[in-house]
């Protein structure tokens, strides 16, 4: 099959909504150009019950657990996740299984008459303009999960909160916040208060939010909102708490003790994205007795996700992941470090990060566990900037006889596996984007397409 039809979608979203119309700052549209998209499909965003997971770090994985233990527990279960790693129907499933690529593509391209209609008004004066790339996604997977009748709906936002388009649930059971970070100064302010407020403004009161370790300044933040909306916090570490036992834990909750959890993905950061899916779970439950331990356990246990120390094969072994902040950075060469390499053993870093992104912190916790480090650009120009500022902090905590520059993302792979021995590891990171570039050498888009699945 050829795609031609989901192609020619996918072009009009990189090229027309991206790279030609001219869009109205975010700050001045908020989500009302995001509202009049959804009202032209009837808001299908009001159709289900939804958990909507932000944060810093771990909000994929956490909103993938959820899913997995609600469809684990017979609820007809859709989740909407962004960015996608290598074709946008990643983004939106319902029990697993993605959407169509004729579907998306029929929704994306149907909208082309609201899109100019859209920029016309703007520039006569009126609205908000013409919806975004990650808009136009959004509306797309929220209808695809109206139309399949989902019992349940999770969530992932895109970046912090109060802008983000995914804040139009008015209405919902249950909000996650994973944690609070340094990230994105530049949009969400330059304190850990500042942007724990843009954050918190997901919390739209009534429901119950699930908050994961938050600093002090952020939980504070926290707290106030809730006061102010009414809304009951649940924060880990007080009324969520874990209890471990090697590989085995225990999670507790306000509404009783789930015992004997095991989760399918590596890392103890894991754990913890894994007792925050159980209390959302928990939570979104309430008094239905719909979702029982049997459901939590079977849901954790079978969670699959792509990029998340995924291996795509052993000899060299070939390690993916999508750490792309210094928290996911730390957590990964932790993991790393106590799982997966021997001790002493080597690792070849491919490593490209993003210009806007904190580099120094992240290189800092990867280069610890790194023996090798190739650097290399994501396929996303306009935030590549200069790699001589990573070629020079690797180099300084490594020598610079073990770090080299390859441009092309493809080659760095290829070069990385190449002067690998076969019981050697290599682990490409730094970036979404480019996690999703190469995983395609393992991996074809158009395998995605066909079988409607990311995983292997």
């Amino acid at each position: 099959m050829s795609f031609e039809r989901y192609h020619e979608a996918v072009d009009y979203l990189q090229r027309r909504l991206w790279h030609e119309l001219p869009i109205v700052p975010v700050e001045r549209a908020l989500q009302a150009r995001i509202r009049h998209v959804l009202a032209h499909f009837g808001n299908p965003h009001t159709a289900m019950p939804v958990v909507h997971v932000g944060g810093s770090a771990g909000k994929g994985s956490t909103a993938t657990m959820i899913a997995s233990i609600l469809q684990a527990a017979g609820l007809r279960t859709g989740l909407y996740t962004s960015p996608h790693l290598q074709t946008f129907i990643e983004r939106a499933a319902v029990d697993g299984r993605l959407i169509a690529p004729d579907e998306f593509a029929e929704t994306v391209l149907g909208l082309d008459p609201l899109v100019r209609q859209m920029h016309l008004d703007v520039l006569d004066g009126a609205g908000y303009g013409r919806p975004s790339l990650v808009e136009v996604a959004f509306a797309a997977g929220m209808r695809h999960l109206a139309r399949e009748r989902c019992d349940a709906a999770v969530i992932e936002v895109g970046l912090g909160g109060r802008t983000d388009c995914t804040n139009v649930f008015d209405e919902k059971p249950v909000t996650v916040l994973t944690n609070v970070e340094f990230e994105h100064r530049e949009r969400l302010g330059w304190t850990l208060a500042s942007i724990a407020r843009e954050k918190s403004a997901l919390i739209r009161g009534r429901e119950i939010v699930v908050a994961g370790s938050l600093r002090r300044e952020a939980l504070a933040v926290a707290e106030a909102r809730c006061a102010e909306t009414g809304a009951t916090l649940w924060r880990l570490g007080r009324e969520i708490r874990v209890v471990r036992r090697g590989d085995v834990f225990d999670v507790r909750t306000p509404r009783g003790t789930v015992r004997e959890l095991r989760v399918s993905l590596a890392g103890d950061h894991q754990v913890t994205n894994a007792a925050l899916a159980v209390a959302a779970a928990v939570a979104f439950d309430g008094d239905a007795g719909r979702i029982g331990e049997s459901a939590m356990r079977c849901g954790l246990a079978s969670v699959r996700l792509s990029a998340r120390l995924e291996c795509m094969q052993e000899s060299p072994r070939v390690l993916l992941d999508s750490a792309h902040n210094p928290m996911e950075a730390q957590h990964l060469a932790r993991t790393l470090r106590n799982d997966v390499l021997v001790p002493g053993g080597p690792l070849h870093l491919v490593c490209g990060i993003l210009a806007d992104k904190d580099q120094a912190s992240m290189v800092r916790a990867l280069a610890a566990v790194a023996t090798r480090v190739t650097v290399t650009q994501p396929p996303l120009v306009e935030r590549a900037g200069d790699p001589a500022t990573m070629l020079a902090q690797f180099g300084k905590a490594l020598g610079a006889g073990a770090v080299t520059f390859e441009a092309d993302p493809h080659r760095a792979i290829e070069g990385a596996i190449a002067g690998a021995a076969p019981d050697e590891v290599v682990c490409v990171t730094g970036s979404m984007f480019l996690v999703g570039a190469v995983r395609g050498r393992w991996v074809p888009e158009d395998r995605i397409l066909q079988a409607r699945s990311a995983a292997m």
